[in-house]
C-alpha cells in the first residue's frame, strides 16, 4: 500500500474495524477478510462459498478446483489441465470417447441423467470397467 499508518488508525475501508492479522487490499483500501469477500469476493457456482486463493474458471464461471469435476471420471482438474464443456457438463479430454459413445442428443445435454443411481449415471457397467483401467494406465504412464 502507498500510505503510512498509524497502527490505532489501521482499520477496515468499509466496517472501520482495527485491523490487527491479515487484511486484503483493493483500490489501495485495506479490507478485513470478511468484508472484502462480501464486496469483491468470486463464489463457487456448486458449493456457494467464497474461493479464497486460486481461483479455477471455466466457461465464464467461477469454482473451487476441489469442487469442479469430471462428470465421467468424477476426478478433478489438474492446474494447467484444458477443459471441455458443454450445456453444463465439463470432462477431460482422455474421457470425451466415453461422452461420444453414450448415445445422447447432438448438444450433449442428455448425456447424463441425474436420476440414475451412484456416480456413474449415463455409463455402462463395461464402460466403467474399461474407464478405470485407461485410467490407471494413465497413471502408469504419468510416473
Amino acid at each position: 500500500m502507498e500510505f503510512d499508518w498509524h497502527v490505532e488508525c489501521f482499520a477496515c475501508h468499509y466496517c472501520k474495524v482495527p485491523l490487527t492479522g491479515e487484511y486484503m487490499v483493493k483500490d489501495g483500501n485495506p479490507y478485513c477478510e470478511s468484508d472484502y469477500l462480501n464486496l469483491y469476493g468470486q463464489k463457487c457456482r456448486i458449493c456457494d462459498q467464497f474461493i479464497v486463493g486460486r481461483v479455477l474458471q471455466a466457461g465464464g464461471v467461477s469454482y473451487h478446483n476441489a469442487c469442479l469435476r469430471c462428470h465421467v471420471c468424477k476426478t478433478a482438474f489438474a492446474e494447467g489441465q484444458e477443459i471441455f464443456t458443454q450445456d453444463g457438463i465439463f470432462w477431460h479430454t482422455e474421457c470425451e470417447p466415453y461422452l461420444e459413445g453414450m448415445g445422447g442428443t447432438e448438444s450433449g445435454s442428455e448425456y447424463f441423467d441425474d436420476d440414475r443411481e451412484g456416480d456413474t449415471a449415463g455409463l455402462e457397467s463395461a464402460d466403467v470397467a474399461d474407464l478405470e483401467e485407461r485410467l490407471e494406465d494413465l497413471k502408469v504412464e504419468e510416473n
